[in-house]
Parts: C-alpha cells; sequence; structure tokens
C-alpha cells in the first residue's frame, strides 16, 4: 500500500492509502496534537487513533485502564528481556520496545509513567561493547533518541560514540551528528563531519553525498564574516599529551613527580599544598582514545545536586536562635507632651453662617410676651 505523510503543525503522520473500511477519523488527533512528540521518522496515524480512541476500552477511556493495559504490555517485553540471553536477536527486543514506548506514550519525554529514559540508558549500556552491533542501525536509532530526547550534552555523545566506533560504518551517524553542529553555528566542523563520513565509506554513500552537496549550499548563502569556532569536531588525542589534551582522559602525574614535588617547601609559599604520595598508581591512558568506558546515567551526573536520603536518627536539626535571657530593647516615650505639639482647633466652618441661637432667643421672647398677656386676662 503507498505511504502518505501528512504534516500538520510540525507533526509528521504517516498514513497508509487502503480502502474506505480504513478511513481514520483525523478530528481524534486533532484534538491532542498539542500533547504529541515529534519524531523524525514521523507517527503513524492509525496507531494514535487507536491510542486515542482504543476500540476495546470504548469511546472514552479512562486514564486508569489505559495505565493498566500498558502495564500489561510492558510486563510481557520485561518477560522477554529476562530471556534475552537465550534469543536469537537480543537487539531486537529492546528495539520492539523502545517502539512501543513512543506509540504508547505520545509524550513520553515529559511523562516520567513512561519510563523512557532508563530504558534507553538500559538499551544503550547492553550493547555498548557488542561489536556485533556497532553499525547496527537500529541500535544507532536508540543512541539517537536518547540524545535528541533526553541529552544534556549532545556533541559530548556523539564524540563517546565516535571514540567507540558506534556507528562508525553507517551514513545516519555522520548525518545526525553534522545536522546537530549546523544548527549550532558549526558550520567547519559539520563539514568535517560529512567529509570524515564520505571519507570512512559510510553506508548508504549516495545519501551521504546528497546530504553533503545540499549542505554545501546552504553554507554558500551564509554571510562571509560569520564568527564560529575554528576548533575540531573530534578532539585530537596525541600519545605524548594524551593526558593533557584529552579531555575524556584522567590526568594522572609521574610518581616521581608527585613525590619530587611532595618533598619540595618553599619559603616563600604561603599555602601548603598536600599531595597524595602513597597513591597506588593508575594505568596509563596515553595509548587509549576511546576515553569513557561508560557514559552512565543522567541521575549519575546530576548526584551532587540532590541530598542523599538517610535515617533520621540521632540527626540535629538546626534551629532558628533564640532569646537567652537578654532584655529586649527598651523603646522610650515622652510621658508629658510639649505645649508646642499642642493640636491645633478645628476651623470654623459655620463662621459665615447665620446664628441660630439669636434667632430662636427672638421666637422665645415672642412667645413669652403673649403667655403674659393671656395670664394678664
Amino acid at each position: 500500500m503507498p505511504l502518505r505523510q501528512v504534516t500538520h503543525d510540525n507533526l509528521t503522520i504517516n498514513d497508509t492509502m487502503s480502502g474506505s473500511g480504513d478511513l481514520i477519523d483525523f478530528n481524534v488527533i486533532e484534538g491532542h496534537k498539542e500533547n504529541i512528540q515529534a519524531l523524525p521518522s514521523g507517527r503513524s496515524a492509525k496507531a494514535l487513533a487507536q491510542l486515542y480512541s482504543p476500540p476495546l476500552l470504548g469511546a472514552n477511556p479512562s486514564p486508569s485502564l489505559i495505565q493498566d493495559a500498558n502495564s500489561k504490555e510492558r510486563q510481557e517485553f520485561e518477560k522477554e528481556l529476562t530471556l534475552i540471553d537465550e534469543a536469537d536477536d537480543p537487539l531486537d527486543v529492546y528495539d520492539r520496545y523502545v517502539k512501543w514506548t513512543l506509540d504508547a506514550y505520545p509524550t513520553a519525554q515529559a511523562t516520567p509513567q513512561s519510563g523512557l529514559l532508563p530504558l534507553l540508558e538500559r538499551a544503550t549500556k547492553t550493547f555498548q561493547s557488542s561489536s556485533h552491533y556497532k553499525n547496527d542501525p537500529r541500535y544507532l536509532k536508540i543512541w539517537l533518541h536518547y540524545i535528541r530526547l533526553f541529552s544534556d550534552a549532545p556533541r559530548e555523545v556523539f564524540v563517546f560514540l565516535a571514540r567507540h566506533s558506534i556507528g562508525e560504518g553507517l551514513a545516519l551517524y555522520y548525518e545526525e551528528f553534522a545536522a546537530w553542529l549546523e544548527n549550532a553555528g558549526r558550520w567547519s566542523q559539520a563539514e568535517e563531519v560529512y567529509k570524515m563520513g564520505i571519507e570512512k565509506e559510510a553506508r548508504p554513500a549516495e545519501r551521504l553525498v546528497r546530504k553533503f552537496g545540499e549542505f554545501e549550499r546552504r553554507k554558500e548563502a551564509l554571510p562571509e564574516d560569520t564568527d564560529e569556532p575554528k576548533s575540531p569536531a573530534l578532539p585530537v588525542v596525541r600519545a605524548a599529551l594524551a593526558a593533557k589534551t584529552d579531555p575524556f582522559a584522567s590526568a594522572s602525574p609521574a610518581p616521581q613527580q608527585s613525590k619530587a614535588a611532595a618533598s619540595k617547601k618553599s619559603k616563600s609559599s604561603k599555602m601548603q599544598i598536600f599531595a597524595d604520595v602513597d597513591e597506588p598508581d593508575r594505568p596509563s591512558t596515553g595509548s587509549s582514545s576511546k576515553g569513557w568506558d561508560n557514559i552512565g546515567t543522567i541521575a549519575e551526573r546530576k548526584k551532587e545536586n540532590t541530598h542523599a536520603a538517610k535515617p533520621m536518627a540521632g540527626e540535629t536539626l538546626k534551629v532558628g536562635k533564640t532569646n537567652g535571657g537578654m532584655q529586649k530593647m527598651m523603646i522610650f516615650k515622652d510621658t508629658v507632651s510639649s505645649p508646642h505639639h499642642q493640636p491645633l482647633p478645628a476651623p470654623n466652618v459655620y463662621k459665615n453662617r447665620t446664628k441660630l441661637s439669636s434667632v430662636y432667643a427672638v421666637k422665645e421672647s415672642v412667645s413669652s410676651q403673649a403667655s403674659r398677656k393671656v395670664n394678664f386676662w
């Protein structure tokens, strides 16, 4: 069946054009498009329609029913992972597991219930030392999902893959690495990565050459005074200075130099520098070009920003300072008011009005005279 791609608001939906019996109601997807994480390969419209209106769970399924259905499906994948050592293609289990997670949780990046981050970390670590899967496109795509959705340092992860020869023979690695460098404004480094992939004859070669040609046309349209870093895309490792220049190697000073530095003490030095002279010698990294043996997890790299849980028994709680019996600051008040601060009299608002007392006095006099006349008669 032919495949049709519908792009709407940066969301690419793959729709299989078939008979009228498989028509998809896009109004169901329209109401959830803001919460769907876009993928480079697009998403299946049929899978999205079934997700937001599954026929087995009713027209308007509750979140609890959907969560229960996802939990059952997840348990099936976990059972397969327990028997992964006996599988003919162990990577296939992780590949299907990751695809199901992306389909079941369209917002997997922002949904901790999806468990996508620990799943990607498990998958990448399991086959890191496997030479069979180093140039498998499925394994590289799992790494790309991790870089695109969760990595806090994408360039370092791309360099890590290059040091361990993961995706070395795949054009997809060079295309994604160069695209990230281009978006970061590192055009010279992106060009270097494209040429590196062409030199190593990464497959498919025709697609890589076509992508490189499109990149060159975009680069020609840039202004000449574009400011960008001139450092190489991959750090260069030299055997003589590997301990100093390799950012992935742990620098270890020579034992004789460390002992000599510890024995010498300058008279003019104000601060004493201590050196561990009894520390066991670490293996040299001058001949190693791989660097890190394991990239670790995001939680391990952020452990300095979190407090480890420990029991409260025997702990001392710090509280604020309390009054130890010291007298508080006395506030002085004037007991006798000064005559200079007497309140001003209120203004006479009736100054220009008629005095009612004089009017009432006249009426009272008239009434008194009338009463006298009555008494007289």
